[in-house]
């Protein structure tokens, strides 16, 4: 019989358990200068941010002369309005700012600064593990290539790994993936565990069931049309699963995150975030055990501590891992006594939407 499974407790919580076989990095761009002074800016570097970044170089004194080494800059991310740094002496070796981020000055032909001078700098995202534990599934990791890619993962100790997720990979059908596993880091050619996983979309899909400190996601997908493999996010550990399944019927909706204006005229415009779905699900003749572990869900899933929501996936049938959802449930959890110590339970759950697609 099919049963619901609800996925909220990830082993990994930390980017330096994950340890990634390539990823793209974090591009830096040529400066773009607003100076009246003749010196070229240099940058250079891979931007470790996970974010598209642009760096603010501006010159803030010229007190001790206008040339490069003489004058100083102030700088700071564009997404904040304060300087990071002030008074920092000009140079004609690169110079460090933040994230992998770094400058540089060559003077010219005249004065080399004037103050107030300001470089731009575009610093590209780098799509590395940390995308991978984020939250959001519109940051992906993406790999160099697709020929054979790993995720190897470090829980620090054996745990019981009860399920695995990769969320919205771009795998072909034809690629090969393996899930591998033992308790020492470098012993993948001959692993204590091996499994071979079959491709679910939009997430892969596993439930090894077994307990190891060392895991490692094996890709290969050479013929991927892409030419690289991605993915948003990364799940490790347990699951919930209720003793009853939810009962029939149930509802089923799709939502489209949109916006729409109309003209005097009646004609509509408007634009779309995405496609969203959301379910509908009673549940009846649970027993204390089962409210106890939705109990514990909406607590891993509100944590006022850091004010932030953690959404969960959730598989309304097991036997259909493709319908896997990356989804939040609602505010409120009401079970209801209904006899002989069984309850009744509703939820709502909304799909988090992708916004980027």
């Amino acid at each position: 019989m099919s049963i619901c499974r609800f996925y909220y407790q990830n082993l990994l919580s930390d980017p330096a358990q994950v340890t990634v076989s390539s990823a793209r990095p974090g591009m830096v761009g040529m400066p773009v200068a607003k100076a009246q002074g003749t010196a070229v800016a240099y940058a250079a570097g891979q931007h470790q941010g996970g974010q598209d970044q642009v760096f603010v170089v501006e010159i803030d004194s010229v007190a001790a002369g206008e040339g490069v080494g003489q004058a100083t800059f102030r700088w700071r991310r564009a997404s904040l309005a304060d300087w990071e740094r002030r008074g920092l002496p000009t140079q004609r070796q690169f110079l460090d700012l933040a994230d992998g981020v770094r400058v540089k000055w060559v003077s010219g032909q005249g004065p080399d600064f004037a103050r107030g001078d300001s470089w731009s700098i575009l610093a590209g995202g780098n799509q590395g593990p940390a995308l991978l534990l984020d939250r959001d599934r519109d940051t992906t990791w993406q790999a160099q290539g697709c020929q054979s890619e790993s995720l190897s993962l470090d829980l620090g100790a054996s745990r019981p790994v009860a399920a695995l997720l990769l969320a919205d990979h771009n795998l072909s059908d034809k690629a090969r993936v393996s899930l591998l596993a033992g308790d020492q880091p470098d012993q993948w050619q001959a692993p204590a565990f091996s499994q071979e996983l079959a491709i679910t979309r939009p997430h892969l899909c596993a439930w090894p069931g077994a307990s190891y400190r060392h895991w490692r996601l094996l890709l290969e997908d050479p013929q991927n049309q892409d030419g690289s493999l991605s993915a948003s996010l990364l799940y490790l550990g347990d699951y919930f699963q209720p003793s009853r399944m939810f009962a029939a019927p149930y509802g089923r909706t799709w939502l489209a995150g949109r916006s729409t204006t109309a003209t005097d005229a009646g004609k509509v415009a408007g634009s779309t975030r995405g496609l969203a779905q959301s379910w509908r699900i009673s549940f009846r003749g649970l027993d204390q055990g089962d409210v106890a572990g939705f109990q514990a869900l909406y607590q891993a899933i509100n944590d006022p501590v850091r004010g932030r929501l953690n959404p969960l996936f959730f598989t309304p049938f097991d036997d259909d891992p493709s319908g896997t959802l990356y989804c939040l449930p609602g505010a409120s959890l009401t079970p209801v006594y209904q006899h002989l110590g069984s309850y009744a339970l509703d939820l709502e759950l909304e799909e988090v939407v992708r916004t980027h697609v």
